[in-house]
């Protein structure tokens, strides 16, 4: 299934730009969801062709590609390997919230985005906590940030979740500021500070090979002009930068597997003929309306991610507040449809489709990670809600 024209050339020629690395890609993430192992030499050609620095603004060596281009090329990429296009979305979208927001220090980042033009620096943002959980909870951070002389720091503390860390530059670390203020604050902190330590303890069912793992701060140094942000405590909770990229390029994510086990499952439905049947199974009336509701879904969750990311990019930043209910709709109506089709085409297939020859059975563990990414359903609902019904009536008096 084709996907939807990218609103600019530029999503085109990032696709364009994977083709000769497909079966390449497609091999690496078979080999490491095996062995759950980090895809270097994948992130490698991602950085060889310019996808690491697409989002980074011109004004810095980048080539500035709206969201809308980067969910057609990250649907792309994740249908050969949805881990990779999860993982790197982290970084994508760690790049272009800044560049809409424009919210720390020039000179920071001016050096940040040059290290990934010029270097493939990756980053990404590093908050939850195994005791906080995420801070979309609201939760203070035990990650404490506290003052070591004038104008230096010391961060200690355990984050975990931290997707990309055996390959991360840059940790944006979400810390409690303890000098009395009570501020919260997330710092830039580079991969070679010492006290800095990954724990690889990343063993989970499925995106296997995104190397979430935890890393600890053990008096890890700071100075003042790494400070990427500090906000007041009442802000805790609320993600800092633009939520349409995290959201979308998850969304993305999850709809580029869901086509993968599409493609896949017409092909078998096309081939397939058991022995002695007159012909193969994609002439059974069933068999054709199971497909005709994937399409459908399919097509229902690719309009909706892909004209939700193109109204974020044609709107200015204050109006882009009003979208929220729609992003957090196209955020949760993404990922129950890909889960949705990926147990579909697994009941067309049969029981073929549960070994881990075939690669259905990875899109089925894989699929599930975004539904626990934010906003997970719960909030995102409430979002929705409360656009249509707050404020509501007192009709207590």
């Amino acid at each position: 299934m084709a996907l939807l024209p990218p609103s600019h050339d530029a999503g085109r020629e990032l696709i364009a730009r994977l083709e000769p690395h497909r079966e390449t890609l497609a091999e690496y993430a078979r080999v490491h969801d095996r062995d759950a192992s980090f895809p270097f030499a994948s992130f490698a050609i991602l950085a060889d062709i310019g996808w690491l620095s697409a989002p980074v603004p011109r004004e810095y060596g980048g080539q500035e590609c709206r969201l809308s281009d980067l969910v057609a090329a990250q649907t792309a990429l994740a249908k050969l390997d949805m881990a990779l296009a999860f993982s790197c979305g982290m970084h994508l979208m760690s790049v272009g919230s800044e560049r809409s927001n424009r919210s720390w220090p020039d000179p920071l980042r001016e050096r940040i985005f040059r290290s990934v033009v010029d270097d493939g620096a990756l980053l990404n943002q590093v908050a939850t906590e195994p005791e906080m959980g995420s801070p979309q909870g609201g939760g203070r951070p035990q990650t404490v940030l506290t003052p070591d002389r004038d104008g230096r720091w010391r961060i200690n503390g355990r984050k975990s979740f931290t997707t990309l860390a055996p390959l991360l530059t840059w940790f944006l670390t979400y810390c409690a500021v303890e000098d009395g203020s009570g501020m919260l604050a997330r710092v830039a902190v580079h991969r070679d500070s010492p006290g800095l330590r990954i724990e690889e303890t990343w063993d989970v069912v499925g995106l296997r090979s995104t190397g979430s793992h935890d890393v600890w701060f053990d008096n890890v140094p700071v100075s003042d002009d790494e400070f990427l942000i500090r906000q007041e405590p009442r802000q805790a909770g609320q993600r800092h930068g633009d939520f349409a990229w995290f959201a979308l390029l998850v969304s993305a994510a999850a709809l580029g597997v869901a086509e993968a086990a599409r493609d896949y499952t017409v092909d078998f439905v096309r081939h397939r003929r058991p022995g002695g049947a007159p012909g193969v199974i994609g002439s059974l009336p069933t068999v054709r309306a199971q497909i005709g509701e994937i399409d459908l879904r399919i097509m229902a969750a690719r309009a909706l991610l892909h004209e939700t990311a193109t109204a974020w990019d044609d709107l200015d930043h204050e109006a882009r507040v009003a979208l929220g209910p729609r992003v957090a709709a196209a955020k949760l109506h993404a990922g129950d449809t890909a889960v949705d089709i990926v147990d579909r085409c697994m009941r067309l297939v049969g029981g073929i489709s549960l070994h881990r020859s075939e690669p259905l059975e990875r899109y089925y563990r894989d699929v599930r990670g975004p539904l626990h990414n934010p906003p997970i359903t719960p909030r995102g609902l409430e979002v929705i809600a409360a656009a249509a019904l707050d404020p509501l009536p007192d009709l207590t008096s």
